[in-house]
């Protein structure tokens, strides 16, 4: 039987991250999971309430985050995002959404709704 490689050091002291969907789920899990490792979490999602929310549960788990809700599919407010706070280390592209029909039921707005977020 082989041996596996040591995995490096995770830290991520003195780095930044922002996490898209951040408010909840995977998004949220990997947020936390980023703000343990050191990094300082920008988490975004649309709803306000919610990633206030999150980024204060982080917050009062002793850690560095900030929410910011914003829609994902305006390019110049991401734009604007990432010139106000950069410089980011760690992208954690996790926003995204589904529009549940038959394949040939599916409309052209549902399509584009899908596309243009993830």
């Amino acid at each position: 039987m082989s041996t596996l490689p040591k995995t490096p050091s995770f830290r991520l002291d003195g780095r930044r991250a922002l996490i898209t969907g951040g408010s909840r789920g995977i998004g949220f899990a990997g947020a936390i999971a980023l703000a343990e490792a050191g990094a300082h979490v920008v988490i975004t999602s649309r709803n306000q309430q919610e990633i206030e929310a999150a980024a204060q549960t982080i917050r009062d788990a002793g850690f560095s985050a900030e929410g910011v809700a914003i829609d994902m599919t305006d390019v110049a407010a991401v734009r604007r995002l990432i010139e106000e706070r950069y410089p980011f280390h760690v992208l954690f592209n996790n926003a995204g959404t589904t529009r549940h029909s038959s394949m040939l039921e599916t409309t052209e707005e549902d399509y584009d709704a899908v596309m243009d977020i993830n």
